[in-house]
């Protein structure tokens, strides 16, 4: 991946490319009015990556005209700059060149009446090439949600000249991160999404032969005296600092500060220093609500570019840099927990969160919590939200987001029976895979005024008794459900799956995906996975399906979507029709209730929900449970680890190594998971391999356990003996091994 730097010359118009033979193509851009023509003296395959005025980049595969490839940049008026590079193929060596980053600046016609805006600062990533690479695996007639046309957000680290700078983003935190008594640092606080957000950048010019570092803050409401702290100390208390010093105000919303001197060590910083730092933030008054707050602990390691995860060691908890092992999403990664709030731990900030993005993520929360009813929101006593509110049903299923997905975690059954479905869905159709004539694809139980169109219930669960080969007995449960006013003749129950790492899985290249599947088994192992395809709602195009229980969905924005319309009766303008039967009454029309800006700001909020790191990765048993769960065959689907595209709208996305443990392929389970509603190219005993990050977590998060499809499993063990069809394999290795091995292998599960 190539960087774009800082302190870009103007472009001389006509370049030639230095290179490490005879042959150079040459390559630059003509001015023509409010346009500029970029262009390369090549009819080979050539890309333009470029950003306009500081915006996002974008990477544009050019077209041959005129004798070579060009590409037109539209609509510029005088003193628009661009900043550009090439990738093009060299016939004469057969391999891919990158020209450096150059930058042009327009002197052409006058401005028009009224501007269109100001753009987007920030430094993106370059967007790579996969010139002499082998071509990706086929991946038939799915195209790909992301490609070098994509247009980037800004990268969270510039490579400069002078100094290597990150940009985070952070929101405001009631105690220290390490005060475990109060348990009051995971949590939101009243108001959290007004005012109470900002954005830290880290000047680091050690990395580049300097003496300091400067650290300036960045807000969206005026700070009074902000205090800064770095290199955690924790001798007295765990929430001391070696350096602290207040915040040089530069105007109402930039504060900058610095340091030079590594006091925990005695000396002058160096390259592969420990910097933990804290942000103590005071909010100008008078403001609604509390002023005072605390802000993430963060740890920078000078010299390298990032935040990174930390654990923490030795009497006084210091931090240091969990080993990668722990990514489990990759730098969207939590920190080791410390202040024992376990129900809390799906609820977080990606570490690496943009500066773009921290103030849309509280506010999509802020969606995520509100009752699409009456506008309250879940946590008292935050005001409610009116312009949300009478946009429920007619028909739905639960009132808010965060009513089914509690705490961003598992669902659990009811522990009574006969008693209305909140948080499970009942997709419903009819046996060629169309609409129920009467309830559409949805059961939804609840109506805000009438008669509901019907209702289902758990009635009682049908048990049955097994052994291991050791001899230790098991009993495994399956729901059976109770229907009223409507029978649907197929029907699915889904229950509420957690929802941290999605937006990882959204950035998955499809390529890597068409890698994994095996729909014929070529390889004879048993394992047939194969690639869920579907329609774009948006665009109609042929897409891969990655998200719900059948991969029903390729696009995050398009399953909250789903969900809006389908679960609480909130049209978007991905889906502005009710879930209507074809012979069913009152309910029919079209609208847009939930804006694309709102839509925007809940998937961003979903897509950025960090992913807890994974624990005990020193411990012996847990490292030979892992050995075991290979062993056994549950890789083969539970694939351990996936690199994101670089080609993701998200900075905090891109270019990840994460360990997820799903291939996002659809696989048969065999008859005993099965139901009798297909969907899409899946069969009733297809599912799709759920990702198992933070399924150790799921006591704490949900206060309970349920695992599969419908909840049935009580705990891992059942959840692995429900295991049938391809995976019959693998739960056949689980149930002959000896009672220690279980055990180390359910150990190993549960620190994910």
């Amino acid at each position: 991946m190539r960087n774009r730097t800082a302190g870009l010359a103007v472009v001389v118009l006509v370049a030639t490319l230095l290179a490490c033979d005879s042959f150079a193509a040459t390559y630059g851009v003509t001015p023509s009015g409010s346009s500029a023509i970029f262009y390369v003296d090549t009819t080979s395959w050539a890309d333009i990556h470029y950003l306009k005025n500081n915006g996002g980049q974008l990477n544009i595969r050019m077209a041959v005209a005129n004798g070579r490839n060009e590409y037109t940049v539209t609509g510029l008026v005088a003193g628009d700059f661009i900043d550009y590079s090439f990738t093009y193929w060299d016939v004469s060596c057969n391999c891919a060149r990158d020209t450096a980053w150059t930058r042009y600046t327009h002197s052409g016609t006058p401005p028009p009446p009224a501007d269109s805006g100001t753009p987007d600062s920030g430094t993106p990533d370059a967007g790579p090439t996969d010139a002499g690479q082998p071509p990706p695996p086929p991946t038939g007639n799915i195209v790909p949600l992301f490609d070098n046309t994509t247009a980037l957000e800004p990268s969270t680290v510039e490579d400069t000249p002078t100094a290597l700078i990150t940009r985070v983003g952070d929101r405001v935190r009631d105690r220290h991160a390490r005060e475990d008594e109060y348990q009051a640092y995971d949590h939101y606080l009243q108001f959290y999404f007004q005012n109470r957000t900002h954005n830290i950048e880290i000047v680091d010019e050690v990395a580049k032969g300097g003496s300091r570092i400067v650290v300036n803050l960045r807000t969206i409401y005026p700070y009074d005296s902000p205090d800064f702290r770095a290199f955690f100390r924790g001798i007295n208390t765990v929430a001391e600092y070696w350096h602290n010093a207040d915040f040089t105000t530069v105007n109402d919303y930039l504060y900058t500060a610095s340091v030079n001197f590594n006091a925990k060590e005695g000396r002058a910083i160096r390259i592969g220093d420990r910097m933990e730092l804290e942000i103590g933030v005071f909010l100008r008054q008078p403001v609604e609500g509390r002023f005072n707050y605390y802000s993430t602990a963060m740890l920078y390691i000078v010299g390298q570019g990032g935040i990174v995860p930390f654990e923490t060691s030795g009497a006084q908890e210091d931090s240091f840099v969990m080993p990668e092992a722990g990514w489990s999403g990759g730098r969207t990664t939590q920190n080791q927990p410390m202040s024992n709030e376990p129900d809390n731990r799906f609820l977080q900030m990606a570490l690496n969160m943009a500066p773009v993005n921290a103030q849309p993520f509280v506010e999509g929360r802020r969606l995520h919590h509100t009752n699409f009813g009456d506008g309250s929101h879940s946590e008292q006593p935050n005001p409610v939200y009116t312009e949300q509110a009478g946009k429920l049903g007619p028909n739905f299923v639960s009132t808010s987001c965060i009513s089914c997905h509690v705490q961003n975690g598992r669902g659990l059954p009811p522990t009574t029976l006969n008693t209305t479905l909140g948080n499970y869905v009942m997709k419903v159709g009819n046996a060629s895979g169309g609409a129920d004539a009467f309830l559409g694809y949805r059961l939804q139980p609840r109506r805000t005024s009438g008669t509901p169109e019907a209702n289902v219930t758990i009635t009682g669960w049908t048990n049955t008794n097994g052994t291991f080969s050791d001899g230790t007995a098991y009993q495994l449960r399956k729901p059976a459900y109770g229907f009223t006013n409507v029978t649907p003749t197929n029907y699915s129950a889904r229950i509420t799956p957690q929802l941290v790492g999605m937006g990882l899985l959204e950035a998955v290249p499809e390529s890597a995906v068409a890698a994994l599947s095996d729909p014929n088994d070529s390889n004879g192992d048993g394992i047939s996975g194969k690639m869920q395809t579907l329609r774009d709602p948006e665009t109609g195009a042929t897409r891969l399906g990655r998200f719900g229980w059948k991969a029903g969905a390729a696009k995050l924005k398009h399953q909250i979507a789903d969900a809006l319309v389908n679960d609480m009766g909130v049209t978007s303008p991905i889906f502005t029709s009710m879930d209507c039967g074809p012979q069913q009454s009152g309910c029919s029309g079209t609208s847009t209730e939930l804006s694309a800006s709102d839509l925007d700001k809940l998937t961003r909020y979903i897509a950025l929900l960090g992913v807890p790191s994974r624990r005990d990765l020193r411990d012996t048993t847990a490292l030979r449970g892992e050995t075991l769960f290979a062993s056994a065959g549950c890789a083969k689907c539970h694939t351990a680890t996936l690199t994101t595209s670089a080609y993701h709208p998200n900075a905090e996305l891109r270019g990840q190594t994460i360990h997820p443990y799903t291939d996002l392929l659809l696989h048969d389970m065999g008859t005993g998971l099965a139901d009798n509603l297909g969907e899409g190219q899946a069969t009733g005993a297809e599912w799709r391999t759920p990702p198992l990050w933070g399924i150790g977590l799921t006591a704490g998060v949900s206060g309970g356990e349920a695992y599969l499809h419908d909840g049935r499993a009580r705990n891992l063990t059942e959840a692995i003996l429900w295991h049938g069809g391809e995976a019959q394999n693998a739960k056949n290795a689980f149930t002959s091994m000896s009672a220690a091995d279980r055990a180390a292998l359910l150990k190993f599960l549960q620190s994910l």
